[in-house]
């Protein structure tokens, strides 16, 4: 068992490339200036996600924290009018479609994992429910070793529970 970054971004790539997707990302709530920031990535192209910030409420990653659930977008084409502040994720990354889940520690939603892609891609009940179960895994990992690289626990070995999934 490595650093808990590094047993974050590998459990990032690994789903990657069970959900067939581009891009993987574990945001994270600071509760000190109530701001939303991307800690974690994996499939990045380059490293513009660390400078995005937001606010509960505002980007894919504040909607999902404020409203717990699940954000599904198959189909995402900025349109003239839109506010940009509103997708930073999407625009830095040049993701087209997205599955985005909120992660639970100690009871309380803190962080969204996101994977997409950068192209137009449906998908289906199974993914977004392995995108969850990870989630929940990594909420766990992060609540266990108390957010720093001390604890010991366990990594990426739930995968091997899930099977080789291939999102469609």
């Amino acid at each position: 068992m490595g650093s808990l970054q590094g047993d974050i971004e590998a459990s990032l790539s690994e789903l990657r490339r069970l959900t067939a997707t581009d891009f993987a990302a574990l945001a994270w709530a600071d509760d000190k200036d109530q701001a939303i920031r991307w800690k974690y990535a994996s499939g990045s192209r380059n490293e513009r996600y660390k400078r995005i910030v937001l606010r509960l409420g505002k980007g894919i990653a504040g909607k999902v924290l404020r409203s717990g659930r699940p954000m599904i977008m198959e189909s995402f084409s900025p349109q003239s009018g839109d506010d940009p502040r509103e997708y930073p994720i999407l625009l830095a990354e040049n993701l087209k479609s997205i599955v985005s889940v909120p992660v639970v520690t100690n009871d309380r939603i803190k962080g969204v994992l996101l994977v997409g892609c950068r192209h137009t891609r449906g998908f289906d009940e199974e993914t977004v429910e392995l995108v969850s179960v990870v989630a929940e895994q990594l909420g766990t990992m992060i609540q266990q070793r108390g957010g720093n690289n001390n604890g010991t626990v366990r990594t990426i070995a739930f995968y091997s529970d899930l099977g080789d999934h291939k999102g469609m």
